[in-house]
């Protein structure tokens, strides 16, 4: 028997996404995002809270750069989501990341960031659904060590860290079953 549950968060898990701003005072803003998802090659959606500082730095300049971090670096990328930026401007100095400018788009590069999306806004809905941001990408950058030929990605040894909601949990990817678009085709006869 199937038992009913609520509305709550249960699409899990995503890849953990961090945000890198650049503050009023040049200095670099980090936060861990929880929600946000591709809606096209070039596209992105986040759904953020408008209270938060990188809303401010991004409203103000339009750019941001969204990072994949590996699982290495969760206890840092953690630590970023949950001291507000507001509260602590420098909040980014207390990790163990470091910073580059990104060389498309006015933001910082998260140098141990196997993954990197250099983003420009493009559209901003703001209602009583709630504050969405959709960006432009502008640039992938990745660690040439986790290229594959033909331009694919090495995602077990980029070691992708992920957030389960339904259990408020950080994993690690996990282990092929099948290779998509093709182990459905012996079903066409």
């Amino acid at each position: 028997m199937k038992k009913e549950l609520p509305a709550k968060p249960i699409l899990s898990p995503q890849m953990i996404q961090m945000i890198a701003t650049y503050n009023d005072d040049g200095s670099v803003d980090l936060m861990n995002a929880a929600w946000g998802g591709q809606l096209d090659n070039d596209l992105l959606v986040l759904s953020l809270d408008k209270s938060h500082r990188t809303v401010t730095n991004i409203l103000r300049d339009k750019d941001f750069t969204l990072g994949f971090p590996s699982c290495k670096d969760i206890v840092d990328c953690d630590y970023v989501g949950i001291v507000s930026g507001n509260k602590d401007k420098d909040k980014f100095l207390k990790t163990d990341l470091h910073a580059e400018k990104s060389d498309k788009v006015n933001a910082p590069v998260i140098k141990e960031f196997p993954l990197t999306f250099e983003c420009e806004t493009f559209k901003v809905f703001d209602d009583e659904l709630g504050f969405y941001l959709v960006a432009k990408v502008k640039g992938i950058l990745v660690d040439e060590e986790y290229v594959l030929p033909k331009g694919k990605l090495d995602v077990d040894k980029m070691d992708l860290c992920f957030f389960s909601p339904m259990d408020n949990t950080y994993r690690r990817y996990g282990e092929v079953l099948a290779n998509a678009f093709s182990c459905g085709l012996k079903k066409r006869g």
